[in-house]
């Protein structure tokens, strides 16, 4: 069973450091919404990290305001990972 650590957007801020600019620009606006069947932004999004160090929006389409999720492999950076360990173990 995989866990989900929730995180709070401070804590995201932490997590992407000095490539917050690129997650605020670029992943925020750009999630595919499969009702809309185009990509749009997300909103009123709840984040959490899974078992893996990967970051998940769990929120809705910015168009249609139908469920909207987006998952982001930051497990696979070692950069990233450091830093989501860290938080989940409150440092």
């Amino acid at each position: 069973m995989k866990k989900e650590y929730p995180l709070t957007l401070a804590q995201l801020k932490t997590v992407w450091d000095k490539d917050w600019d690129f997650f605020v620009e670029k992943i925020i606006p750009n999630c595919f919404c499969h009702t809309c069947k185009d990509v749009v932004t997300i909103i009123d999004f709840k984040i959490a990290v899974n078992d893996l160090n990967d970051v998940i929006l769990t929120g809705r389409c910015a168009v249609c305001g139908d469920p909207l999720n987006r998952y982001m492999e930051t497990g696979e950076n070692e950069e990233y990972t450091k830093r989501i360990e860290a938080v989940k173990l409150g440092k």
